[in-house]
């Protein structure tokens, strides 16, 4: 089985090995079943809370970072209200349920978005959309305080936002979007990591971080001597603080041994490595109800296992029953 690894996709595939099979297997938008392009939009479906973290990362991409590249001074007001209209753009975009259009790319519309409470039929409220602008405000005034950070950044046309590239490792490919980057002098990159929870709020950030820092040295794209020459920060825009991450040989080893780990952990979870041999039957439900009830595939779950089982299907969600052996194929 071949597929791209994240420390997501290793959190997802812990969380829920069925969850896992539809989202990182199933899901395609070129598939010929109906079923498979219906997984790909699901997967596309955000909470609020990740959606209001993405308008802040794509603010920061689209508005802030051509600004300091411009120089001059900051117009922290002006971005933040380019930000809450691109919000808006993509509350209308979701509303409309356009990400459900046939051939909708989401590559190719700044204004794609798709939104559970919209998927559901519950919709956003007024006052729900007003949260969420207030945090994005929230957020740019945190980062506003961080005068000694664009001040080092303002000018510099060397700062790369949302870098994009793939490494290779232990028959998996990992694709790593660096949030900001750039050199404090030649061989003497930064990696800044954009994260828009509350303090605390992942437990994977520092390992996330690193990840970064060891792809750039995998890559080689700069002439780096040593791990202990990239720095490694998180930048907590809910709170405005910046936090220097550990980057040396010891933690990438630690990294390489958490990815090990994690890819024999998932191939595990099949009888073949290869994809197309893959069954949906291989995967377990979750543990945790809970996972169940907000889960965008419950659904397509619940009807796929049915279909090809041809049983009455219990699910977690309803019942902490274990679910009865069952069959379907992926193919």
């Amino acid at each position: 089985m071949s597929f791209q690894w994240s420390i997501s996709t290793d959190k997802l595939a812990r969380r829920c090995q069925k969850q896992f099979f539809f989202r990182e297997i199933v899901a395609s938008h070129a598939a010929r079943e109906s079923w498979r392009r219906e997984a790909f939009i699901l997967k596309q479906l955000k909470t609020l809370e990740l959606w209001r973290g993405t308008v802040i990362h794509e603010g920061i991409q689209h508005y802030l970072v051509p600004a300091l590249k411009r120089g001059g001074t900051l117009d922290w007001k002006g971005l933040t209200e380019l930000t809450i209209q691109r919000a808006r753009e993509q509350l209308a975009f979701s509303e409309q349920k356009r990400y459900r259009e046939a051939g909708m790319v989401k590559g190719k519309h700044e204004d794609f978005c798709a939104l559970i409470p919209h998927e559901t039929g519950k919709g956003v409220s007024k006052q729900e959309f007003a949260e969420v602008c207030g945090e994005i405000r929230t957020a740019f005034g945190r980062l506003a305080g961080l005068a000694g950070l664009w001040k080092m950044l303002l000018g510099r046309s060397g700062v790369r936002a949302e870098k994009q590239f793939w490494v290779t490792f232990d028959e998996v490919s990992i694709q790593v979007k660096i949030d900001l980057l750039y050199e404090r002098s030649a061989g003497v990159p930064t990696i800044i990591d954009w994260k828009s929870y509350e303090i605390g709020g992942d437990t994977d950030a520092r390992l996330q971080t690193v990840l970064y820092g060891w792809a750039l040295w995998q890559k080689k794209l700069y002439d780096i001597k040593r791990p202990e020459d990239i720095e490694l920060l998180e930048c907590q825009v809910q709170d405005g603080v910046l936090i220097n991450h550990e980057c040396s040989q010891e933690v990438f080893d630690e990294l390489e041994d958490y990815i090990y780990r994690s890819v024999n952990r998932i191939f595990s979870l099949c009888q073949s490595k290869k994809l197309t041999e893959a069954k949906l039957e291989d995967f377990a439900f979750t543990d945790n109800p809970n996972n169940c009830e907000h889960c965008a595939f419950r659904e397509l779950c619940i009807e796929r296992a049915s279909r090809a089982s041809k049983v009455e299907v219990v699910h977690p969600a309803v019942s902490k029953e274990v679910p009865p052996s069952l069959q379907p194929s992926f193919l």
